[in-house]
């Protein structure tokens, strides 16, 4: 059974926008990714804007499915989407295996020089997340991976203040 279980978004300017659990296919990872695009629709993303999300997301949410649950090992993840003044902060959990050397890895760079037929498999998808997120965090305590990133979206305006005479 494909199930993604979603609190409803908070109401409040800022903060936690959704949280969400789910057992760890790759069909759930879609439906999770659907959730989470309309839990952003009040934030009025820009098309561009929604692209990377919905790739940084995908590509994030498929590794704990392919990675870290491999060969169809039942487990659970857990999403959450923070919005602030700096953008989205997006918080993926899991209880499965951990990154290799215990950090995220670098990624493949796609180059122009290299003909399709020779690119090698995989190591793609961490590229695009490096390339799309800032302040790119992996730890794991107590067999939980902890993946956290900010993507530099939806951003608060601060309302500038003149310098008036006194």
């Amino acid at each position: 059974m494909n199930h993604v279980r979603a609190d409803p978004p908070a109401t409040a300017a800022g903060g936690v926008l959704s949280r969400s659990a789910f057992r760890a296919t790759f069909e759930n990872v879609r439906l999770a990714i659907e959730n989470a695009m309309l839990t952003l629709e009040p934030l009025n993303l820009r098309e561009e804007e929604k692209s990377s999300v919905e790739i940084a997301l995908a590509e994030a949410l498929n590794n704990v499915v392919e990675h870290a649950y491999p060969d169809g090992t039942p487990g659970d993840v857990k999403l959450v989407l923070r919005h602030g003044r700096a953008g989205l902060l997006i918080e993926i959990r899991d209880n499965g295996r951990p990154m290799p050397n215990g950090r995220t890895p670098d990624g493949n760079h796609p180059t122009d020089s290299e003909p399709h037929n020779d690119l090698p498999e995989g190591g793609f998808g961490w590229f695009l997340i490096r390339e799309l997120a800032r302040d790119l965090v992996y730890d794991r305590e107590n067999g939980e991976n902890f993946l956290i990133f900010r993507l530099a979206v939806g951003r608060k305006k601060t309302p500038v203040r003149p310098n008036l005479p006194t």
